[in-house]
């Protein structure tokens, strides 16, 4: 149970990378980085990708089109959360790390900023690329 539970703390800090490149590169300047809008761009794409086509393995699960990351599913199964339970599908790394911080955030909110991200990554790409 213990090589689990390590597991588990691996698989959930492995997110901290991606979520640090991917708000991060908002804050990193173009001069320092001229190509940084289109590899944002690709990265969050990329990332919207894998996390739809996993959505997509979950959909007879589901019974809807969804993005679920495959790096949370696996964190939540090395937990002992079964992979057809919603908690497993329908967990969050930002809330739980925001919640292991004292802050509690609702997944609500933690969707719109994705979302908000996502769009300010396209309007970044359009107009300053």
């Amino acid at each position: 149970m213990k090589i689990k539970k390590f597991l588990s703390e691996i698989t959930f800090w492995l997110h901290l990378p991606i979520v640090i490149i991917l708000f991060g590169t908002f804050f990193l300047p173009k001069f320092v980085w001229a190509g940084k809008v289109t590899f944002h761009f690709w990265y969050v794409l990329s990332i919207l990708a894998i996390e739809f086509l996993w959505g997509l393995v979950y959909l007879p699960i589901t019974r809807k089109i969804d993005i679920i990351c495959p790096l949370t599913t696996l964190t939540e199964y090395f937990r002992g959360v079964p992979f057809k339970s919603k908690k497993n599908y329908g967990h969050s790394f930002i809330a739980e790390l925001l919640e292991r911080m004292g802050l509690n955030v609702s997944y609500i909110a933690i969707d719109f900023v994705m979302v908000l991200t996502l769009v300010i990554v396209i309007i970044q790409f359009i107009w300053f690329n």
